[in-house]
């Protein structure tokens, strides 16, 4: 059985010019649809569209998909291949039609998602500028995306504190407490690369998958030099802290959990203090110059390699280190 469009063309039919006619109007008819839909939502978007029947530019191919059996012979296969090709070339000026283009002068959330299979292409092109672009039309909603880098450390370093001192108060001693962050710190640079590498850079096509993803992360690779969307927002930080806290304490115990939990808000404050400065700052001495390096190239050359950004520690582990850093390596 072929299907176009999901219309079906079925067999026992002898006047073959009678049949080209009805492939060509029927597919011109939905390309005629296309093309018309897309200039009404160009100029009225507001406005219902009222579809049109599919085969409403000739009678015949309506009289034959509803007369016949669904099936097709290897006499339709053999002897239309010139149909097949010439609705071939139709579906593709349709699907040409259809491409669409990102208006980087508009709001650019709702419209990502619209890119279909072509958004990973496109968000991986990136537009150096240190003016960032306009999310939402709403202007709360674009507020709420914004965030000066300088709110991480002043929000939760008085939060780890907090954390440190309740497992002091608690019976732990200092150096005890100190152990127990440190091993938060190193959990916390196995979550930062695990997210980066199978979150942040997951493959999406559907239209609230690519609309999350460039929430989430898209964006800092299509405009990586926006500073105010670069550390994450303190609101969405508070609320993914709490499944965190909860799996922290599957594995602690009650006077342990504050202190690894804190060690690992600490690392996520010294990740996000580290990825804006590799981004904004102008290192001359290494290690600090050797991460920059490290994470630029993440950015603008092999953008599946180098996840890590506080260090490449788990790129090693993993074998995700980008080609040249493997070869000096080796």
């Amino acid at each position: 059985m072929i299907q176009i469009n999901n219309c079906f063309i079925f067999e026992h039919f002898q006047e073959t010019q009678k049949i080209k006619r009805g492939f060509s109007s029927w597919n011109c008819g939905i390309l005629a649809e296309k093309r018309r839909k897309k200039l009404q939502t160009k100029t009225n978007p507001s406005k219902k569209i009222t579809p049109l029947p599919i085969c409403h530019c000739n009678p015949l191919v309506r009289e034959i998909l509803l007369l016949f059996p669904r099936r097709i012979g290897s006499f339709l296969l053999e002897h239309f291949s010139q149909i097949s090709r010439h609705c071939s070339l139709i579906l593709e000026m349709v699907a040409q039609e259809e491409e669409f283009t990102v208006d980087l002068n508009k709001p650019l959330v709702f419209q990502v998602g619209h890119l279909g299979e072509q958004y990973q292409e496109w968000v991986h092109q990136p537009i150096v500028s240190k003016e960032g672009p306009r999310f939402f039309g709403n202007n709360v909603l674009e507020f709420l995306t914004r965030t000066k880098w300088y709110a991480v450390p002043l929000i939760w370093l008085p939060v780890v504190f907090w954390l440190l001192t309740t497992s002091l108060r608690m019976g732990h001693r200092l150096s005890d407490v100190a152990l127990m962050a440190a091993l938060g710190i190193l959990i916390w640079t196995l979550v930062e690369y695990v997210l980066h590498r199978f979150l942040f850079h997951i493959n999406t096509n559907s239209y609230w998958a690519n609309t999350a993803h460039y929430l989430l992360h898209g964006c800092h690779h299509k405009h990586p030099m926006d500073g105010l969307r670069l550390v994450f927002p303190p609101a969405a930080t508070a609320i993914l802290c709490i499944p965190f806290w909860n799996l922290v304490g599957l594995f602690t115990t009650a006077s342990t959990t504050p202190a690894v939990f804190g060690g690992g808000l600490l690392g996520y404050v010294m990740y996000d203090c580290t990825h804006y400065y590799l981004h904004h700052g102008q290192p001359s001495h290494d290690p600090a110059k050797h991460l920059k390096k490290y994470h630029l190239n993440h950015h603008f050359r092999i953008q599946d390699k180098g996840f890590g950004i506080t260090s490449s520690l788990w790129d090693i582990v993993f074998g995700t280190l980008p080609p040249q850093i493997s070869a000096k390596k080796a």
